[in-house]
């Protein structure tokens, strides 16, 4: 039960890819109204999953993350496991369907 953190590129590589790390990215941007009404959502199902960590990735903060995993659009999030990536989903979700999103892929 731990809020999302907000990273940039370097606290990207120290969060997310690490070995032995499950974490679920939210890359948003700060202009995007599908991402402000996500945000809520994201929170939310941190709140409820203990065992992945849950980050925010602004365009505006480091441009070069969004352009090294391909990421064309916002909000888009993306399930790292070991530094991997194992599944992506594109546009906002429910709290709901994202934990039931999550779950369907975290043994993928």
């Amino acid at each position: 039960m731990a809020k999302p953190m907000s990273v940039d590129e370097q606290g990207f590589e120290t969060e997310v890819m690490q070995p032995a790390t499950s974490a679920l990215v939210d890359f948003w941007s700060q202009n995007c109204i599908h991402c402000r009404h996500f945000d809520p959502q994201f929170e939310q199902a941190a709140e409820a999953e203990a065992a992945v960590k849950f980050v925010k990735v602004s365009v505006q903060d480091a441009r070069p993350l969004f352009q090294r995993f391909g990421i064309t659009g916002t909000p888009t999030v993306v399930l790292f496991r070991d530094g991997v990536e194992v599944a992506r989903q594109s546009g906002a979700l429910s709290a709901e369907a994202l934990v039931t999103w999550l779950h369907s892929n975290a043994g993928a």
